[in-house]
């Protein structure tokens, strides 16, 4: 039997949240959430975080909360990557998210060891999320620091593999990438005024919305009542929905081969 096909979100962000705006972004956070399990109703979710301090951590209790699965891209050997969680409640906080994760692996080592290395191993691991996730979450003041790695950079590389997707020589597949989504986000580092956490991006619509939009015949005509098709990424995921609740799922397949076995059993 097939599986589901999940949609996968990814993160990146700030380390250095303000502590006052935080509550904000939770309930920003769980809107996004919300808003993309009441489109696709019948699709599993995923978050790939490599759970540094700050965003990663802040969005991966969100998704939990919002039983979405976490998968985490470590950019080092763990034992190596836990150096830099300086305090024992950091660290506390790191492997217990970790113990609830369904998956964990490493991005692949650099050779040459040393701060470079390093810097380039959480570049990579930022640019492995931004090349394999349909949407992209950034928590970000909207600031580039110019830091490899950092948010800035992260959305640049999105932009990359968005755009090599649309080569057909590249041999990608341009239909997956959904959009990026910027939650404003103020940092404790931050210059004044700091901004205030806002939602920027495009959210689905309803799955009841999306049925309406798909039944109406787009008009090309110019003027305010012009009816566009929804975005085709927004198509592809509607038919990930639609296959996915054709699509028996685990705890029904368990239940299936349960009676099956037991009609065996009586033959």
């Amino acid at each position: 039997m097939p599986k589901r096909l999940p949609l996968i979100f990814g993160v990146s962000g700030h380390r250095d949240l303000l502590v006052a705006g935080t509550p904000q972004l939770r309930e920003q956070l769980f809107q996004i959430f919300a808003r993309f399990r009441a489109a696709y109703p019948h699709t599993a979710f995923r978050l790939l975080t490599p759970l540094a301090e700050g965003a990663d951590r802040l969005i991966a209790e969100v998704a939990l909360a919002s039983e979405i699965c976490l998968f985490v891209p470590l950019p080092m050997e763990q034992q190596e990557y836990e150096r830099d969680f300086t305090t024992a409640e950091s660290l506390a906080e790191f492997r217990a998210l970790l113990a609830l994760a369904e998956s964990h692996w490493e991005i692949p080592i650099a050779t040459t060891p040393g701060a470079e290395s390093r810097t380039r191993q959480y570049a990579e691991v930022g640019d492995f999320i931004a090349r394999h996730c349909h949407v992209l979450i950034l928590l970000w003041d909207g600031r580039d620091n110019k830091k490899v790695g950092g948010t800035a950079w992260v959305k640049k590389r999105r932009e990359h593999w968005v755009n090599a997707a649309s080569n057909p020589f590249r041999g990608m597949d341009p239909l997956g990438y959904g959009p990026t989504i910027q939650v404003v986000t103020p940092r404790a580092s931050g210059r004044l005024p700091r901004p205030r956490p806002a939602t920027i991006g495009e959210l689905p619509p309803s799955a009841a919305e999306f049925a309406v939009t798909l039944s109406k015949r787009p008009s090309y005509k110019g003027g305010q009542n012009r009816q566009k098709r929804p975005p085709l990424y927004q198509l592809v995921y509607w038919a990930i929905d639609s296959f996915n609740a054709d699509v028996p799922s685990s705890s029904a397949m368990r239940k299936r081969k349960k009676r099956q076995s037991a009609t065996r059993s009586r033959l």
